[in-house]
Parts: C-alpha cells; structure tokens; sequence
C-alpha cells in the first residue's frame, strides 16, 4: 500500500451571477410562493421560526442516534474510511483557503487599480472584471480613536441620517422619473396626433434615406426633373413641447426665395410681380408643408427658366448675374431672378401697367410649370419606347417660348395696326372708302375652354391675328400676322392675300412677308394701286400706264396730263403735270376737312 497522500487541489467554484441577479430570483420567487402580494412580514416569521424548529428537533435526534451507532460499530474504527474523510476535510479547508486568498487579492487588486490601474487588472479574476469597474475602490488612513457611548450614540444618529437621506433621495428620483415619463408620454402623444394629422390631409409619409429611425414626409412633385426630386424632402422632428416641426432637406428653413419678374424702361424698373403669400409665422405642420412646396416650386420654376434660356441666346436671352433678361421692345426689357419675399414686398415701382405685366408673366410662368407636370405625367402612363443604344434626349420645357411669342405677336399686331390704320387714315382724309378690321388671336381664343389643359395647348401652338384691310375700288387684303418660337417660322411673318375686280391680276394672290417694314410696303403699293383703280373707274378718261401707279389723260399736245399716285409712311400724294410744265403735288396726312381726290382729279 502507497503511504503518500494524494490531493486533488481545485479551486473554490465562482458562484454563478444568472442564479444570484434580480431577474432569475423574481421569477424563482414567484413560481414558489406565488405573487408577492401573498408575502407578508408575518408570514416570513413564522416561516423562519418552523424552519428553526425543525433545524432543532433535527439536532435531538441525531443526538439521539449518535450512542446507538456507536455502540452498535466496533472499537476499532476502519482505518481506510478514516483516511477518506480526512481527505475530503483537507480538500475543504484547502478550497477555503483559495477561496480567502482570490477574495484578499482581488480586493487588494481593486484597491490598487485606483493608483495603477494596468498593473492591476492583470491580477483580477474575470468575474470582478466584468461586474466591478477599476478604480472604484478607494483607500484611506484614519487614526483610530477610542471611541465613547457618546461618539457611538452619535455614530448611529448619522448613519441613520444618511440612510434616511438616501432614502428621500431615492423617492425623488422615482417621482422626477415618473414625472419625466408623463411629459414624454404626452409628446408622444402630440407627436403622433400631428403625424396621423399630416396623413389625412394628404401628404405621403415616408422614412429618411440616411435616418432610419425618422419619419419624413414628401412634399416634392413627382413630375420634377430628376434634379429637384431629392429636394421635397423634410424630416418630421418634435419640438421641445411635443409639438411636430419639420426640417427641410432640400432648402432648410431659411434664406427661402421666389421667382420675381420685373419690367424695365429706359434703365429703370417700372413693374414687377408679387410673391406668393409666405405662412412661414404660421402655426401647424401642414402650413410648413404647404410653404416648402411653393418653396420648391419657385426653385424649380427658375432652373427651367435658366436652362430654356441657355438654348434661347439666338433670340435674345441673356443669362447675366443670376437673371435671366429678354427684351420687350425699343428701351424696354423684362428680368426674371430669384429674390426673399422681403425684397419683393419692399421694391417700389412707378407703373401700375407694368405692375400688371409683370404679374401677369409671372402667372403664366407658373401656369405653364405645372402643365409641364401634368403633361409628363400623362407621358409616363403611355407605353415606354423602344430602346435604343441613342440616349434619350431630354429637351428644355416649354416655359418661355409662349410667353416671348405672346408679347412679341402682340408688338408686331399692334405695330401692323398703327401703320395700317394710317394708311387708312390718309385714304380717308382724300374722301376715299376704307376700314380695318382686326380680330387678335383668333385661333386662340375662338376655341371652346374645357379646362385648364385645354386653355394652355391653345396658348401654346402658332398664334395667328387676322386683319382685313379694305382699299378704295373695291380692293381688299386680309393679313394673317402670324407668330411661332419653333421651326419654320422662329418669329413672326405675314402672310397676305389680296383681292380686287380691277387690272393687276397677276400680281395678286397670296404673298408672304417677315418684317413690318415688307408689308408696310406692300399695302403701300395696294392702296397705290387701288386709288388708281378708283380713278379709273370713275373718271373714264384717265387712263392708267400699263401696271403702274401712274397715269395720264390724252388731248391735245398743250393740255397733255400726267399724274402721279404715291403712298409714303407719312401720307399719301398726287404729283400731277400738264403739258409737259411744272409738277404739281398734294398731299392727304390724315386731317379732316381736306380736299377730296375725285375733286382735285377733277380739277386738274
């Protein structure tokens, strides 16, 4: 038999920290004894006085047990048994002692991480690691006193003070904790009623690209270009009083600008648009919405604007300092930039005609954005095209191009009014027969209006103005002024047909003009023409020269006639000579009460 001991030294087992913490022990204590409102103090104490009981009537019977079993072993006890209890005594008392020695050296370990915290964290065991953070044991030396039953009277009055105040301390946590969980249970509450409010206005809700965690809402067009799709984008935050508030993504809450158009002569501004109505001082989530919209909008609006222009350089667009600037006719122009409302409200102008104008440009801007929405609307519910390897182009909107076709359609109108009208007053002033008559755009507005769609198509193809101009002698001429930004025309031009039961037929028919200046002269020459057509039928002697706008009367050779129609900007003249003399002239500026021409033929 081997005399050595052999031992088997392991170390005193960590408790488990699941068995011990709070949440494995509540749900232990009430699968035994049930709720805790079943637990009461007394029910504890009679509990533990039974359990002491028993724990006593347990000892007497050992005791009692103890004579019986001796007496009933052998004097001589078995040596190998002996040995095996020793052991396992010795393996306890060893275990112990591990355990005292790992308990002193994390404390001491604990103790010193306070000072050097590296040094110490190599000796802790992993359980202190993980449940005891380093340095939150601290040390000090204290002078031991003899302490008396007064000190120790008072001792006890401060430390029941202190548990006392922690006590009150703990009660006004919980209270300010409850308090705090009541105020953020009514933001909650105003928070969600104001975005259930947002839905049933309308507005789609949405989660944040880049914050997962916040509600967004899309105030944005869909029908935008690809550029300002990102923009009508805004983040849904509550306030400090549980109140919604919303951030713009795209333009933030400030330096917020509109469309202005303005109207200059001569180097001054005298008109200019008026912004929309900002209810940024408003109160409610769905006014921050609405002003981000038209935000948008006008920023929008303004790039369509720009980019249209840039393909427009050719017909006098300019892209200078952030505007673009076209001009409206002789000294005048309009400018199109983007300004604060603020701005806008405080520019005075001196023109109330230009303020309409310019309000009016401003409109139809807008107007026309949002037929470009709805007609890209409309497109992407068609069937896609077939692919190609060509990208596909995607060509500026329609923004300016009517609007410049009306204002220029409508200088060139009025300008062919003014000369034609004083053509007609001449002929008038020298006793002759002759009207104008001038129905603007009349392909335009003699269409039949359904909607709004329907109103801007009307606007947006060829503008035509008709006028029909009666001559003397039975002529007449109906201009078609007409008026196109896009392929063939690009401008304006005139288109004339011209009528008559007199000589000249050849030279009649349908002509086609491109400036004022062509036409003014070919209804020169027709009202020429006429008057000789009128002489001529009614003084049957005077005859004309093949197709000219002269004529002559043959007697004998001392009272030969000759005369002379013509037909200037400023008036029409008959030069007129008799037997070969002197010319004489005369000349009709409009004014009334002058002599007739059949009078002054006759005359001659």
């Amino acid at each position: 038999m081997d005399d050595r001991l052999l031992l088997s030294l392991v170390s005193w087992p960590d408790p488990d920290p699941h068995k011990t913490s709070l949440s494995s022990l509540i749900p232990r204590i009430q699968s035994e004894r049930g709720p805790f409102k079943n637990v009461t103090e007394d029910s504890l104490n009679e509990e533990i006085a039974a359990a002491e009981k028993l724990s006593d009537q347990d000892a007497t019977h050992d005791d009692d047990q103890v004579p019986v079993l001796a007496a009933t072993t052998d004097d001589q006890p078995n040596p190998r048994e002996t040995l095996a209890l020793k052991k396992q005594e010795l393996i306890k008392l060893i275990e112990h002692a591990q355990f005292d020695a790992m308990s002193a050296l994390d404390f001491v370990s604990l103790l010193l991480s306070g000072v050097r915290p590296a040094h110490a964290e190599t000796s802790m065991t992993r359980h202190l690691k993980e449940n005891v953070g380093s340095g939150t044991l601290g040390s000090d030396s204290i002078r031991k006193k003899d302490s008396t039953e007064a000190e120790k009277a008072d001792s006890e009055t401060i430390s029941k003070g202190w548990r006392s105040e922690s006590l009150v301390q703990s009660a006004s946590s919980l209270l300010s904790a409850a308090s705090r969980l009541a105020q953020e249970s009514e933001r909650e509450r105003m928070y969600w009623e104001d975005v259930l409010d947002v839905k049933k206005d309308g507005w789609a809700i949405c989660r944040v690209p880049r914050e997962p965690q916040s509600l967004g809402v899309r105030f944005g067009f869909s029908e935008a270009g690809a550029e300002e799709k990102y923009r009508g984008l805004g983040v849904l935050r509550k306030g400090t009083d549980g109140a919604i508030t919303m951030q713009d993504l795209g333009h933030g809450n400030l330096n917020r600008s509109s469309v202005r158009v303005q109207v200059s002569r001569k180097g001054q501004v005298t008109g200019a648009s008026k912004p929309f109505a900002d209810d940024t001082l408003a109160s409610g989530i769905t006014s921050m919405i609405q002003n981000s919209r038209n935000y948008a909008y006008e920023h929008e609006l303004f790039l369509e604007i720009a980019r249209e222009a840039r393909t427009l350089a050719n017909l006098g667009f300019r892209n200078v300092d952030e505007a673009v600037t076209f001009e409206l006719g002789a000294d005048s122009a309009v400018i199109i930039d983007m300004t604060s409302n603020a701005d806008i409200s405080a520019l005075e102008t001196t023109c109330d005609e230009d303020n309409e104008l310019a309000q009016g440009l401003s409109t139809a801007l807008h107007l026309l954005l949002s037929h470009a929405h709805r007609q890209n609307l409309k497109r992407r519910r068609l069937p896609p095209p077939l692919l190609t390897q060509r990208p596909t182009p995607n060509p500026p909107l329609y923004l300016l191009r009517p609007i410049v076709s009306h204002l220029r359609h409508q200088s060139n109108t009025n300008e062919f009014k003014s000369s034609a009208s004083s053509l007609i007053s001449y002929a008038k002033s020298a006793g002759l027969n002759a009207s104008l008559t001038l129905e603007k755009c009349h392909n335009c507005l003699s269409r039949d209006i359904r909607d709004v769609d329907a109103a801007v198509d009307s606007l947006l193809g060829l503008l035509e103005s008709k006028a029909t101009v009666r001559f003397p002698g039975s002529w007449k001429a109906t201009v078609l002024v007409q008026t196109l930004l896009a392929p063939s025309i690009f401008g304006t031009r005139f288109v004339v047909h011209t009528a008559h039961d007199g000589s000249c037929a050849t030279l009649m028919g349908t002509n086609s003009f491109s400036s004022q200046a062509e036409v003014q002269r070919y209804l020169q020459w027709c009202l020429e023409r006429s008057v000789i057509n009128y002489i001529s039928s009614r003084i049957t002697t005077w005859e004309q020269i093949a197709m000219s706008n002269e004529m002559t009367q043959v007697g004998e050779q001392s009272q030969y006639k000759r005369l002379r129609v013509e037909v200037e900007n400023e008036h029409l003249a008959v030069r007129w000579t008799v037997g070969g003399g002197e010319d004489e002239n005369h000349r009709w500026t409009g004014e009334e009460g002058a002599l007739s021409l059949e009078a002054l033929i006759r005359s001659i």
